[in-house]
């Protein structure tokens, strides 16, 4: 991809060439979060107030997308919940009467996912679902009881992390008799943060302006490492580069921040002493060859990470933007403390994900309008 042909700030071809209507379907995410948030009010997770369960199981088959989320969901809330979350491809041996299992998915036809429901079920497990109910799922639930939280919009599959996120965080706030603290974020404020992300990327805003955009134009004549400081933040990189290769075809490499800065320490090019944003090929220097790296952290360890990073000018640093100007430069944790991810990092991280899903299409349409 030329810089060349580049131009982001090109409404009318960016909307042209989005023939597959990406743009609509990435920003579709507070919706799915909105989705569960009304499954919620409505009571669909009633069932799991009163119960204590010995585990709760997440089954994911071979989707991969669902299977980032329940790692994230782990990674913030298991530290904080007084039951095991397991995340697993297939439904492990030892499941039975106290255990939840909840099967999440974009394939109903997938087998791992039906021989989960259909042993969940035998075995008297509280069986959750976060798969469309037809095909085959279909007929392994039969007339069975369940607790349904399957999709009520139908969108692009690569899109679903949010969904997934918020489908599985909802059934740990569901179950009240297990003390979860601090808890997530509410779902349906997180369904409005997510909103007012993707209004504030569409893609009539310009690139100065548009978080997701800007993004996009990190990734261009580099090769990218993206990383994370917690392993909340490392499973969010893993999300990013795997979105970026299957929507835009890109390839780019997900780390953690050590091993970032190792791949910097092993002799990769540095970056060209000008910023990407402002690059002149009549006037610059040519573009530099190496790596370039996005550590995703949150507005609390922004501080820390930024001074970290201070040494490799081909590194940038990426959180959700604080709105409150008297929290701005404040470092959140002291020195020593240990990164760790705590619920409420969900909201950022999402925040982040969708960020990423825009840009992941921008990078697409770069291509296409080129």
């Amino acid at each position: 991809m030329s810089a060349l042909t580049i131009d982001l700030d090109d409404v009318d071809g960016l909307l042209a060439a989005d023939r597959d209507g990406l743009l609509r379907a990435a920003a579709m995410a507070g919706a799915g979060v909105r989705s569960v948030s009304q499954a919620q009010a409505e009571g669909v997770l009633a069932r799991l107030s009163d119960f204590r369960p010995r585990a709760v199981v997440f089954v994911t088959g071979s989707d991969s997308v669902a299977h980032r989320a329940a790692d994230l969901v782990v990674a913030t809330i298991a530290a904080r919940i007084d039951v095991p979350l397991v995340s697993a491809p297939a439904l492990p041996g030892w499941i039975g009467p106290l255990d939840v299992v909840v099967i999440a998915g974009g394939d109903a036809g997938d087998p791992a996912l039906g021989d989960a429901a259909m042993r969940a079920l035998r075995r008297r497990a509280e069986l959750v679902v976060a798969v469309p109910i037809e095909g085959p799922l279909l007929d392994a639930i039969g007339d069975q009881q369940i607790i349904d939280l399957s999709p009520r919009l139908v969108v692009d599959a690569r899109f679903g992390f949010c969904r997934f996120v918020a489908a599985l965080t909802a059934v740990c706030l569901a179950l009240t008799e297990v003390r979860l603290a601090p808890a997530p974020p509410d779902l349906a404020d997180l369904a409005d943060r997510l909103d007012d992300e993707a209004s504030a990327d569409h893609p009539s805003h310009e690139s100065f302006h548009n978080q997701a955009k800007l993004l996009a134009m990190r990734t261009v004549d580099r090769s990218v490492v993206w990383a994370g400081d917690t392993p909340g933040a490392v499973t969010l990189a893993s999300h990013a580069s795997a979105t970026v290769f299957g929507v835009a075809g890109v390839v780019t490499h997900p780390s953690s921040e050590s091993g970032l800065v190792a791949r910097l320490r092993d002799g990769a090019p540095h970056a060209a002493p000008v910023d990407d944003l402002f690059y002149d090929p009549d006037f610059d220097p040519p573009r530099a060859t190496g790596i370039r790296g996005i550590l995703f952290t949150t507005s609390g360890r922004n501080w820390h990470a930024e001074r970290r990073m201070s040494g490799y000018s081909d590194v940038a640093v990426i959180a959700e933007q604080v709105t409150d100007a008297d929290t701005l430069g404040e470092p959140a944790i002291g020195l020593g403390e240990p990164l760790t991810d705590a619920p409420a990092d969900l909201a950022a991280y999402l925040v982040l994900a969708l960020r990423t899903e825009l840009a992941a299409v921008f990078i697409r349409l770069m291509g296409e309008a080129a």
